[in-house]
């Protein structure tokens, strides 16, 4: 089963158990006078909550960098938000610690795994003022330097662990 169709059940079952007429839902009615929207049309119908005044009271860092460096990353973690940051860090640590998570995977699905990790990595870049670069003795793999050239080119700032030489 497909995400959507897990969507479109989990729906189906919200209505069913708040009863058609509360949720404004009519997913698997054969009655084609009481069809509601479709799934569709109601994550369409979704919108951003306006920014308050709180909403951006913190500055938002994506953590970059290679995952071998595990230890820099909850330094740099911890160092960051105790500064009043928001810090978004990677979902695990591919390079030291997590081996599990590549256990017994095929090739293929590897490699979608891993160009799904890069992609959301990217968008936890978008959801950032900016990106924090955790480069341990100036070390800059093609993973990190691409995600740096996407935070130039979307217009973020990008700070290092160590500067890096001109």
């Amino acid at each position: 089963m497909g995400v959507k169709d897990k969507i479109t059940k989990a729906a189906r079952e919200g209505a069913n158990s708040l009863g058609r007429s509360q949720a404004g839902l009519y997913l698997d009615t054969d009655d084609s006078s009481q069809a509601g929207p479709s799934i569709e049309e109601v994550f369409k119908s979704f919108k951003k909550k306006p920014k308050t005044d709180n909403a951006r009271k913190y500055k938002v860092i994506t953590l970059c960098g290679s995952t071998r460096f595990k230890d820099e990353f909850m330094e740099a973690q911890k160092r960051l938000t105790l500064a009043g940051n928001i810090v978004i860090s990677v979902g695990l640590f591919g390079h030291s610690g997590d081996d599990e998570v590549w256990e017994n995977m095929d090739e293929g699905t590897l490699t979608k795994t891993k160009e799904m990790l890069d992609d959301m990595h990217k968008r936890k870049i978008d959801m950032s003022d900016g990106i924090y670069v955790i480069n341990v003795g100036g070390y800059i793999g093609d993973s990190t330097r691409s995600e740096i050239e996407y935070a130039i080119k979307t217009g973020k700032t990008v700070e290092y662990l160590v500067q890096p030489a001109e």
